[in-house]
């Protein structure tokens, strides 16, 4: 029960760092950006606490690869690799946007 209870803490960090870690890589650097666009389901501009239980009970749901009900270590694991890969792509993405924009020749202004 009690490497239940931390791999469920565990996954409650990891997944607004993770959403974060998206927006911030697609330039959003306001905050948490589209964890609180995804639980605001009323979109009142408030998280209430149900809004963030249903959030955490469809993460968990993602993270329970066998739909036991319960998240393993392995699970838990292999969520969290893939959401490091899933961070790895969008800094890189995000690297070469920026590479990109250094790289464009300037506009000359409109006259």
């Amino acid at each position: 029960m009690k490497k239940l209870l931390t791999l469920a803490a565990v996954a409650m960090i990891a997944v607004p760092v993770t959403a974060h870690a998206e927006d911030t890589a697609k330039g959003d650097h306001k905050g948490p950006g589209k964890m609180f666009e995804e639980t605001d389901t009323d979109g009142d501009g408030m998280m209430s606490k149900d809004e963030f239980m249903a959030f955490h009970e469809k993460r968990f749901a993602e993270m329970d690869g066998n739909g036991d009900g319960k998240i393993s270590t392995e699970e838990a694991k292999a969520k969290a690799q893939e959401w490091r890969e899933k961070m790895k792509e969008r800094r890189k993405e995000m690297m070469e946007k920026r590479g990109e924009m250094k790289d464009a020749p300037e506009e000359a202004p409109a006259e």
